[in-house]
C-alpha cells in the first residue's frame, strides 16, 4: 500500500515540477527566438546602411560593393536607375520568386510610383537629390516564407540617383530552433533527472514515519496472531475435554458450546490475520502449475453442493461448450478466492435462492463468476467491499464476520497477477468475479 502511495506521489511531484520547468525553458526558449530575430533584423539594418555608404561612395565599381553582402549575409540586391531600368540584380535563389516579393514590397511601402519618377535635381534651387532609406517592412513569401524588405535611394558623388531595394529571408521557426534545441533538451533531462532524485529523496524522508508506523503494526498483529493460537488451541483442547465427560447440568453444557462457539470464532479470526500478516510481509509461497479450469470448477460445485442443500439453496455450473484453456496458476489459492466468494453468496442468500458458478473466456483473460440472488450490496457500499474490516452492516451484527474474508481474495488475486471485483446481479443480489490474464508454463 505504502509502495503504491509513494508511487503515485512521485509521478504527481515530478510530473508537476516538471511542467513548470517546460513552461519556464519555453518562455526562456520564445525570448531567445525573439531576440535572436531583432538581432538578425538590427544586423540587415546595419549591413543595408553600410552597403549604401558603399554604394554611395564607389558608384563605379557598384558590383565589388554588393558581392560580400551577397556571399556573406545572403542579402539580395536590386540596384535601379533614375529611369527604372536595372543596373544589378542578385542571382540568389529564395523559395518565393524575387520579382513577387519585389512587387509585394513596393506596395507595402507604397514607393512603385516615387521610385520611377525620381530625378535629380530634387528641388527647384539645383541642389542634388539625398540619398535616403526607408524602414524595415516585412513580406510573407508563398512557401511560408518570410522577409525582410528595405528600399533606399542613392545620390552617388558623381550625380547619379539608384534606387536599391534590399530583400532578406528570415529564418524560419525550425532553423531558429535547431541552434538551441539540444541546449534546452540537456537542460531538461538534467532537470528531469534532478527533479526525480530530490523528489525520491524528499518522499522517502517524509513516508519514514508513516512506514515505521506500518511496519510495527504489522510485525504487532502477526506476532498477536501467532500468540493467541497457543492459548485458543488450550481452550478449545479443554472444552472438548468437558464434552467427553457427560455432564448432565444444562446450564454447563450451555455455557461450553458457548465457549465452544466464541473459540472457533477467534480462531478464524486468527487464521486470517495471519494470512494478511503473511500477505503483508510478501511471505505467501505459491505452488503454480497448469490448472485444468473444467476440473476445478467441478470441484468447488461438488464442495459446496451439500452445504447449498441444507440451506435450501439451488446450486447450479455453467460450463462451456467448448474446453477451457488450461491456466497456469496456483490451483490452492484460486480455489481459495472461489471459496470465499462461495461463502459470502451463501452467508447472503436466503431459501429457496439460486447461487450460480461459471467461468468466461475472451481473448487473452479467463474470469470466474459467483452470482447470488440475495440482498445485494448498497452502491455506497461497493468502492470499500474489498477493504480489510469494512463491514456494511454497520451496526455489526453479525458476529460470525469481521469483514476479512473478501479482502484476503484481493490480496490472493494481487499475488496471482489477477483482479477483483463486484456488480449487480440482474433482478437482485451480487455477482463477484476475479479475472487472471491467460498465460501458459
Amino acid at each position: 500500500m505504502l509502495n503504491r502511495l509513494y508511487k503515485k506521489l512521485h509521478l504527481i511531484f515530478t510530473g508537476a515540477v516538471m511542467l513548470i520547468i517546460t513552461l519556464i525553458i519555453g518562455i526562456v526558449l520564445m525570448n531567445d527566438l525573439k531576440t535572436e530575430q531583432m538581432n538578425e533584423n538590427t544586423l540587415f539594418q546595419r549591413m543595408a546602411t553600410l552597403l549604401i555608404y558603399q554604394l554611395e561612395d564607389h558608384d563605379q565599381d557598384m558590383e565589388a560593393s554588393i558581392s560580400p553582402y551577397e556571399e556573406k549575409y545572403s542579402i539580395f540586391c536590386l540596384l535601379r536607375d533614375s529611369g527604372g531600368q536595372p543596373v544589378y540584380q542578385s542571382r540568389i535563389a529564395f523559395p518565393t520568386k524575387a520579382d513577387l516579393l519585389l512587387e509585394r514590397l513596393e506596395k507595402q511601402s507604397g514607393t512603385q510610383t516615387a521610385l520611377k519618377s525620381k530625378t535629380p535635381p530634387a528641388d527647384g534651387f539645383g541642389k542634388a537629390a539625398a540619398t535616403t532609406q526607408q524602414g524595415v517592412f516585412e513580406i510573407e513569401g508563398t512557401s511560408n516564407d518570410r522577409y525582410w524588405g528595405i528600399p533606399a535611394q542613392i545620390a552617388s558623388k558623381s550625380g547619379d540617383v539608384y534606387d536599391l531595394t534590399l530583400l532578406y529571408q528570415q529564418k524560419n521557426v525550425w532553423e531558429q530552433l535547431k541552434g538551441h534545441l539540444i541546449f534546452y533538451a540537456v537542460v531538461w533531462f538534467t532537470a528531469l533527472a534532478c527533479v526525480v532524485f530530490i523528489s525520491h529523496l524528499l518522499l522517502k524522508k517524509a513516508l519514514e514515519p508513516t512506514e515505521r508506523a506500518l511496519k510495527s503494526q504489522k510485525e504487532f498483529v502477526a506476532s498477536a496472531s501467532h500468540e493467541l493460537k497457543s492459548p485458543l488451541a488450550v481452550l478449545l483442547m479443554n472444552l472438548d475435554l468437558i464434552n467427553g465427560l457427560g455432564i448432565d447440568d444444562s446450564r454447563l453444557k450451555k455455557a461450553v458450546r458457548t465457549m465452544d462457539n466464541e473459540c472457533m470464532r477467534m480462531s478464524r479470526l486468527v487464521k486470517d490475520m495471519l494470512l494478511l500478516a503473511s500477505s503483508d510481509a510478501g511471505t505467501w509461497a505459491l505452488n503454480q502449475s497448469s490448472v485444468d479450469i473444467d476440473t476445478l470448477l467441478i470441484t468447488l460445485y461438488e464442495t459446496y453442493e451439500p452445504l447449498c442443500q441444507k440451506k435450501g439453496i439451488s446450486l447450479s455450473l455453467e460450463l462451456s461448450d467448448c474446453s477451457y484453456p488450461a491456466l497456469y496458476t496456483d490451483r490452492e489459492r484460486l480455489m481459495q478466492i472461489l471459496s470465499i466468494y462461495m461463502d459470502n453468496a451463501l452467508e447472503h442468500s436466503k431459501k429457496q435462492a439460486d447461487i450460480q458458478i461459471k467461468a468466461e473466456f475472451t481473448g487473452k483473460t479467463i474470469t470466474f463468476y459467483v452470482i447470488d440472488h440475495g440482498q445485494g450490496i448498497a452502491t455506497e457500499d461497493k468502492p470499500f467491499i474489498f477493504d480489510r474490516f469494512y463491514c456494511a452492516d454497520k451496526a455489526h451484527a453479525d458476529k460470525a464476520h469481521f469483514g476479512l474474508g473478501l479482502s484476503i481474495a484481493k490480496e490472493l488475486a494481487k499475488m496471482l497477477h489477477g483482479h477483483v471485483g463486484v456488480k449487480d446481479t440482474e433482478g437482485s443480489g451480487a455477482t463477484f468475479f476475479v479475472a487472471f490474464p491467460l498465460k501458459t508454463k
